[in-house]
């Protein structure tokens, strides 16, 4: 802060006086009913200067008792934090007061009662916990009645030189302290803002390569963090024609142009409700089916497929840039866990794991490409060409189908995916495509 009256911005302000008001409570609950005792107990001192006039000290004093007796219940209201610095300074007020009537009421009594008004200065600056502004307000109202009632009664220019040095002196003690205090207050309470706005960009970063219910297991201490899913659906998607961007954009071009790919991706996978794993150089792997088991994964992969793979397209036209996104698509059991102590990761292992990465391999751009597993599950929703019998690394061999949109508007759809048939054709591959029991190539 880089002055003592600097105030926090917006909500931060509100945040700060409601957590300065937690804190204070303790203070304030445990001040108030000391307070009443005490300014009961003084009745001995009125009685001790002027007897006859101790029932209208105790008409003066008791009202006051109570009061605070009310405060300190109102301090177990939420709405007490709302509204706590104007009630405690009008407690602290109504209280000078009261002890201005004393005074007033006893013979000489501001000639040896001023320290009363002192001692309630004090309370003001210190148990109550004011802010700087209310204990100024109740210093000038404290100093403000005390005159008005020693003009009153008539008292001698020292009595009223007297009361104000030390009423004066009292204040500006009393204010430097609050102010100090509430500079100590609002100075941790930035540095605890700080260190939350540093902690949520930490675990915004984090999210990128651990899904939440992870993080919150490691930070419970749980190690190794291993499960197994009966059936997920993982996703790769990867940029064709990054790799020559890269020798043609300046790095920083490049760095910026995948970034925003990968930012509309997450929150695409946010929207669709699928879960990002990781990414790899220009390819994002995704999975669904892991955070909350379902058996309609593979429409939710199906969706954000769908969203992307029209989204790079547009950028890529917008942006005058070429590169598309080609997918592979694989439904099945697997196995997440976290491997890693220092930089933990968190990672998909089993067939559909497999099978995905290869069949975005084998993709021709623009499209994507699902496994036999996937293809089962979404048929009746998704419209699908047959790709036949591929044959992946290390010979082996799967079956593949292209999903070219939603069956609910297959037009949009092949629009979403900028024709599958045509990608396949371009590339100098055959299409076969299913009719019932009949295939046409």
């Amino acid at each position: 802060m880089t002055s003592l009256l600097e105030r926090f911005a917006g909500e931060t302000e509100a945040r700060f006086r409601a957590r300065y008001t937690q804190r204070s409570v303790p203070f304030i609950r445990v001040s108030l009913p000391l307070a009443a005792t005490l300014y009961l107990l003084f009745l001995a001192w009125d009685y001790s200067i002027e007897p006859e006039a101790l029932v209208q000290t105790l008409s003066v004093r008791l009202p006051f008792s109570f009061f605070a007796v009310v405060v300190f219940g109102l301090t177990f209201l939420q709405s007490f934090e709302r509204w706590s610095q104007i009630v405690l300074c009008a407690t602290v007020v109504l209280g000078a007061a009261g002890i201005a009537l004393v005074l007033a009421i006893l013979p000489d009594g501001f000639t040896y009662g001023t320290p009363g008004l002192l001692l309630v200065i004090m309370y003001a600056c210190g148990a109550t916990r004011l802010l700087l502004n209310a204990a100024t307000v109740t210093c000038l109202a404290i100093v403000a009645l005390t005159n008005a009632l020693l003009l009153h009664q008539g008292a001698s220019g020292f009595q009223v030189f007297n009361t104000n040095v030390f009423l004066i002196s009292a204040s500006v003690i009393g204010l430097s302290y609050t102010a100090l205090l509430e500079w100590m207050e609002r100075h941790a309470f930035g540095l605890e803002e700080g260190l939350r706005e540093d902690k949520k960009v930490s675990e915004a970063m984090l999210r990128n390569f651990l899904p939440d219910r992870i993080m919150s297991r490691l930070r419970n201490g749980e190690c190794p963090i291993a499960e197994a899913v009966g059936e997920a659906t993982v996703l790769f998607a990867d940029i064709v024609g990054f790799t020559t961007m890269t020798h043609r954009m300046a790095p920083g071009h490049v760095v910026e142009m995948l970034s925003t790919v990968f930012n509309k991706l997450d929150e695409i996978s946010d929207r669709t409700g699928i879960e990002k794993v990781k990414t790899i150089g220009d390819c994002y792997m995704a999975v669904a089916g892991v955070r909350s088991p379902s058996s309609h994964s593979a429409e939710a992969m199906a969706e954000f497929a769908i969203e992307a793979l029209a989204f790079v397209r547009d950028y890529a036209r917008e942006n005058d840039i070429p590169v598309q996104l080609r997918i592979g698509m694989s439904t099945g059991s697997v196995v997440s866990g976290v491997i890693g102590t220092r930089v933990p990761i968190f990672d998909l292992w089993g067939g559909p794991v497999n099978d995905a990465s290869r069949l975005q391999q084998e993709c021709v751009p623009g499209a994507i490409q699902v496994a036999e597993s996937t293809y089962w599950r979404l048929r009746n929703r998704y419209e699908f060409e047959e790709r036949g019998m591929l044959t992946l690394k290390h010979g082996e061999q799967i079956n593949a189908y292209l999903l070219t949109g939603r069956k609910v508007a297959a037009g949009a759809g092949l629009r979403v995916v900028g024709g599958a048939s045509r990608a396949l054709a371009d590339h100098g591959m055959a299409v076969t495509v299913g009719h019932g029991n009949r295939t046409e190539t």
